[in-house]
């Protein structure tokens, strides 16, 4: 129970989560929620969903046929009842943002597909629990900002699920306080095994590429650590290593890029497809002037020191960020989200700096890339 003097004493932002978090299955509020996209990632987000208190899954939308019956297969033997169905076409999706009923949308559609789901959603105050990237090109980003300014009670969680862990988080609050000192280096790499996805993700302008369907989680750590945007970037990648044949395949198999960021803080990533078994792995490290830290493992490196630091609190992944995102809709409380709409267009951001270096083979300034509009993704399914 929480006494009177603890009650005045919480600030209502965090009262909303202390009670969200406290409440469970009996307690919760139930919540009408539906789903537009259930392939692979959809299905997963769907199975965690039915997992947590409080939810009642009443719709799905899905243009493929064999999905659809599959997720509304496994809501009726969780919940005892078929959630209504839609994909008739892609377009489909409208109609059921016009439930009454319907307070929350989770969406795991194609890249090309988001941001105007996003801003879809937004329009229609329907809170969205979104897939990355949330955009990949900047008008998306743009319109995306522009509805969240019109609609700025609506909750948006983007799907970073690495933002749930609470020791995650404490280790990067020690940073931004100091305990590495000032930032020289990030020592970033993504080394996936050797192959190819096919289907939508061998097409840009459906995927947006790698640095924006995949290395946004990468971004979005150090949006996180830095609250900065990078000033510049330098890339050199190759395409056509994977299906060198297949004319239809425009993503980059492997790139490096150099982000240049204010105050001298310099960051090395690499990414690709090309690893034989034993060479693939991961890395997301800072180097400061104090010591090092680990954002993967959650752990400080202090210098002259044997003993690291490790993060206080619990971990979390996908159903921690998922129960986040509900307890944000509870509470009625767009900021309590793990990584918001700010979150998504940072890491986009980046995304879309080292695509354009890539494209040009030159270093380009973040004011360059901002300014570069593009066109907006081709509303196809694939």
């Amino acid at each position: 129970m929480i006494s009177r003097r603890r009650f005045l004493g919480l600030s209502s932002a965090g009262l909303a989560i202390g009670i969200a978090s406290s409440l469970r299955a009996e307690q919760v509020r139930n919540l009408g929620v539906g789903f537009i996209g259930v392939g692979g990632r959809g299905t997963d987000l769907l199975r965690t969903t039915l997992s947590l208190p409080g939810i009642e899954v009443i719709a799905i939308c899905d243009v493929n046929p064999n999905n659809l019956e599959r997720a509304l297969s496994i809501v009726e033997k969780v919940q005892g009842k078929r959630p209504d169905a839609y994909g008739k076409d892609p377009f489909h999706y409208r109609e059921l943002l016009k439930r009454d009923d319907l307070e929350c949308v989770v969406i795991a559609t194609p890249c090309n597909w988001h941001g105007v789901m996003y801003v879809d959603c937004l329009e229609a105050e329907k809170h969205v629990y979104g897939e990355k990237p949330m955009a990949i090109t900047v008008r998306e980003i743009e319109m995306i900002e522009e509805a969240r300014r019109r609609h700025e009670n609506v909750v948006v969680q983007i799907g970073f699920q690495w933002g749930a862990s609470k020791e995650r988080a404490d280790i990067i609050e020690k940073i931004r306080k100091g305990v590495i000192g000032e930032l020289i280096e990030g020592r970033f790499y993504r080394h996936n095994g050797w192959g190819s996805l096919g289907r939508w993700f061998n097409k840009r302008e459906l995927s947006g590429d790698w640095m924006l369907e995949q290395a946004v989680h990468e971004f979005n750590l150090l949006w996180w650590v830095t609250r900065k945007h990078p000033t510049a970037a330098y890339a050199v990648g190759r395409r056509n290593i994977m299906e060198p044949d297949n004319p239809q395949r425009n993503v980059t198999d492997f790139y490096t890029a150099i982000l240049e960021y204010p105050g001298g803080f310099t960051v090395h990533y690499t990414h690709g497809w090309i690893s034989p078994q034993g060479y693939t792995g991961m890395s997301c490290r800072v180097i400061g002037t104090k010591g090092g830290a680990d954002l993967l493992d959650c752990t400080i490196q202090p210098l002259g020191q044997q003993e690291r630091i490790k993060g206080e609190g619990p971990g979390g992944d996908t159903k921690e960020h998922l129960q986040n995102f509900f307890d944000a809709v509870r509470a009625g409380n767009p900021k309590m989200v793990n990584c918001g709409i700010e979150n998504g267009a940072a890491a986009s951001y980046v995304g879309l700096l080292i695509r354009k270096s890539l494209d040009e083979r030159r270093r380009v300034t973040f004011e360059e890339m901002i300014e570069d509009k593009g066109e907006m993704p081709p509303l196809v399914v694939e």
